[in-house]
């Protein structure tokens, strides 16, 4: 039985991975277009790993296994786009010092604090909770057509 830190570091990869893709396709893309982009190396990587663990555990996750997982995506996701945020704040900032005293100017604006936490929130419920249902269910019903 493969521990599942092993699908959290596929998962790790592979989403960083098609981050650094999406990153260049948002960038030819026209302006405003390429945060549609954000969400697909989540999915991408989660439908990967999902399918790596059926092939390997010939079964679909129990539900404590369902729930690590999840949670465990989430916090991957999350946690590295936060570290990217902060490194390319700390990137352009070596050029232009006055960035961080704007990014604290901005967090202490309630206004800003409410958009960032309503944004954070419309991508990330949603993504748990479609981790959550892909990686039950549907798991099941994939692992049966895939076993016969």
């Amino acid at each position: 039985m493969i521990p599942l830190r092993c699908y959290f570091i596929w998962f790790f990869v592979l989403c960083f991975l098609f981050t650094c893709i999406c990153g260049v396709l948002a960038a030819l893309m026209p302006r405003g277009m390429g945060s549609i982009l954000t969400i697909v190396p989540y999915l991408v990587a989660m439908n990967w790993v999902l399918f790596k663990f059926l092939k390997q555990q010939k079964r679909a996750p129990t539900q404590a296994e369902r729930k690590q997982l999840t949670l465990g995506f989430s916090l991957i996701f999350w946690g590295y786009n936060l570290l990217g945020l902060l490194g390319g704040i700390y990137f352009f900032s070596r050029s232009n010092p006055t960035i961080w005293q704007d990014l604290l100017l901005y967090l202490q604006q309630p206004q800003f604090m409410a958009v960032v936490l309503m944004m954070f929130l419309l991508i990330a419920i949603p993504l748990y909770l479609l981790t959550y249902w892909f990686y039950g269910a549907q798991a099941q019903r994939m692992v049966d057509k895939m076993l016969g």
